[in-house]
């Protein structure tokens, strides 16, 4: 599926590059947005003190991993140099953990989804190619948690496993993202940005029952289309 969004954002870039390249008036202000994220993610983690405090041991060794997200919405003008945009987005973060020795191996890698709402505002100087600075709150439903276990034993037995859960966390969390890219104007109806983000959780994302406090931490990039309406 990243193969196809790639492909086709570079059929609609030639094809755009192919014609008159002069600044077009828009006849709207609105546009609307679709893009694939690839982010590398990560967490802050806290004991959670009090009855259900563990410490965090192995935890520690955790590392970044990443994930691809995919989203939709609509861009709005607020003035010449300022926009808002608002959709909705199938999030995803992380991380993973190895452990090996010459006859031992056990890893995981722990996933995250979320339905996102980000809303953000951006600033916006340029014409055919555009400088964006952007800055936005992004609001999660928790949609479940995947974490695919493997590991082989010093026998030579492998084995994996996977697990999912969908109770135990909270079920709404807060964001903040923030954004620098660029903007490219093919024609009067298709723009293509590369925009790189990092995004930073703000609230707790484990329930209260658990161990921990996970924050996510994630740095990547957007890549897709608005569609002058």
């Amino acid at each position: 599926m990243n193969k196809v969004f790639v492909y086709c954002l570079f059929f609609l870039s030639t094809v755009s590059f192919g014609q008159d390249s002069t600044t077009v008036v828009r006849k709207s202000g609105i546009s609307a947005v679709i893009y694939a994220n690839w982010s590398s993610t990560y967490r802050a983690l806290k004991v959670n003190e009090g009855v259900f405090a563990k410490p965090i041991a192995q935890r520690s060794d955790e590392t970044w991993t990443s994930f691809w997200s995919y989203g939709i919405g609509f861009q709005s003008e607020i003035s010449n140099h300022f926009s808002w945009e608002g959709g909705m987005a199938l999030q995803r973060n992380g991380e993973k953990y190895s452990f090996e020795e010459a006859d031992t191996l056990y890893s995981y890698t722990t996933r995250y989804s979320y339905i996102a709402m980000p809303i953000k505002v951006y600033y916006k100087t340029g014409k055919a190619v555009k400088l964006i600075a952007g800055i936005g709150v992004v609001p999660q439903i928790f949609l479940g948690y995947k974490q695919d276990i493997n590991w082989k034993s010093k026998n030579g037995i492998k084995g994996s496993e996977e697990r999912k859960e969908t109770v135990g966390y909270n079920s709404f969390v807060l964001s903040s993202v923030f954004n620098l890219g660029v903007e490219f104007e093919m024609n009067e109806n298709w723009d293509v940005f590369i925009l790189p983000e990092y995004r930073l959780q703000l609230t707790n994302g484990y329930g209260e029952k658990l161990a921990y406090k996970h924050f996510a931490r994630a740095i990547g990039f957007n890549m897709g289309l608005l569609i002058n309406i």
